[in-house]
């Protein structure tokens, strides 16, 4: 009995070229059967093995080598819950299982779903009382290329030290990724393979315009890690960049696009949802998108409580900067994070203008100005 189960197991998971995935996935979904791990988000969690104990005793190193790797419904499941694994079941979900090995990792994109309340739980925005639940969600699995186990969330060794996030082509990825997105992310590991199932606002929108998605060896994002052609709106790997720099293309269905709701999406991650709207106040109205520093300074009123200068701040170093400004109704209260490699090039000094809230007739401006004695100055203007 034992070896017809396991030539089964050989046949349908192991030489074939484009396995049957739908007996993959249903040996694979028997084995977790009745392990439901729930999602907050931003979270690691543990798993349990037991589950498999019984068909391993049974089988061979054979069947252990097919056992190692989840489906990517088994880990939405494992992450999330049962309801977005069904998603990934159904025919709109993207298989995609390419890998790329960088550095001592082997990384692979496993696939991707994406709809509106197809998952278990959802990111809400406490302070504007917003629940986002229109979603796409991508399972990516990270192993050790020498076969060595990835440390369990649970161990002392464990770092969270991957940032999955996908991008637009035509956008600069240093400005426009996962953090921008309303994102998060889960892992687990299980079998010595870390898992992750990361989830952001639904990008199929961007069907026909081009998206990928990355894979970087750190929680930031690092913009020496990938090239942007600011004419053809290109983004592809630095292969002169030492971490890890994953970059997939994510082949979405084009019926699926929408340029008015990604001209949306757009405004909503850059902060300019209403700077379209029409004004008839004084030359100062306008679109965000309109002003840079030179006119801000020129045209606004400084913040005088606003200025905070950072001696010494080195180029990659985090800063956090706490704003209290209340101005015509907007209301900026609480830290943000800023680091100079998020806005400027290595040797590149200056000011520039990184963020507006507002509806660009009334509006709240922030500057950073870089020294060349490695100052950073954080001022904030309204209009």
């Amino acid at each position: 009995m034992s070896g017809k189960i396991d030539d089964l197991l050989k046949e349908a998971l192991i030489p074939l070229k484009k396995p049957d995935v739908q007996l993959n996935q249903k040996i694979l979904r028997k084995a977790m059967e009745g392990n439901n791990m729930r999602r907050p988000f931003l979270k690691t969690v543990p798993v349990m093995a037991a589950a498999a104990v019984a068909v391993l005793t049974a089988g061979s190193l054979t069947a252990y080598g097919a056992w190692k790797y989840l489906a990517a419904e088994q880990v939405a499941e494992e992450a999330s819950g049962k309801k977005l694994a069904d998603a990934f079941k159904e025919k709109g979900s993207v298989n995609i299982n390419e890998s790329q090995e960088y550095g001592d990792y082997k990384i692979t994109l496993m696939g991707t779903v994406s709809g509106d309340k197809i998952g278990d739980y959802f990111i809400e925005d406490e302070e504007n009382g917003v629940i986002y639940t229109d979603r796409t969600y991508s399972v990516i699995s990270i192993e050790k290329k020498d076969g060595s186990p990835m440390p369990d969330t649970s161990d002392d060794d464990y770092e969270n030290k991957f940032l999955v996030s996908p991008f637009i082509k035509g956008e600069d990825p240093a400005f426009l990724n996962v953090y921008y997105m309303d994102g998060g992310c889960t892992s687990f590991v299980k079998d010595g393979v870390e898992y992750r199932l990361a989830d952001y606002d639904n990008i199929e929108a961007f069907a026909d315009r081009g998206v990928y998605i990355g894979v970087l060896g750190d929680v930031f994002y690092d913009r020496e890690a990938y090239n942007f052609d600011k004419k053809t709106g290109e983004i592809t790997r630095n292969e002169n960049y030492k971490g890890i720099n994953a970059l997939f293309g994510l082949p979405l269905d084009k019926s699926k696009a929408d340029k008015e709701k990604a001209e949306k999406l757009i405004k909503k991650w850059k902060g300019t949802e209403n700077s379209g709207e029409e004004s008839t106040d004084n030359e100062n109205s306008g679109s965000t998108d309109e002003w840079d520093y030179k006119r801000v300074k020129k045209e606004c009123t400084i913040i005088k409580d606003s200025v905070k200068t950072y001696p010494s701040a080195g180029y990659s170093e985090i800063i956090t900067y706490t704003q209290k400004t209340k101005w015509k109704g907007i209301s900026l209260d609480g830290d943000i994070s800023f680091s100079a490699e998020w806005h400027f090039d290595k040797d590149e000094y200056g000011t520039k203008l990184i963020s507006s809230t507002g509806d660009g007739r009334n509006t709240i401006y922030t500057l950073a100005e870089r020294s060349k004695n490695g100052e950073i100055t954080i001022s904030q203007y309204h209009n």
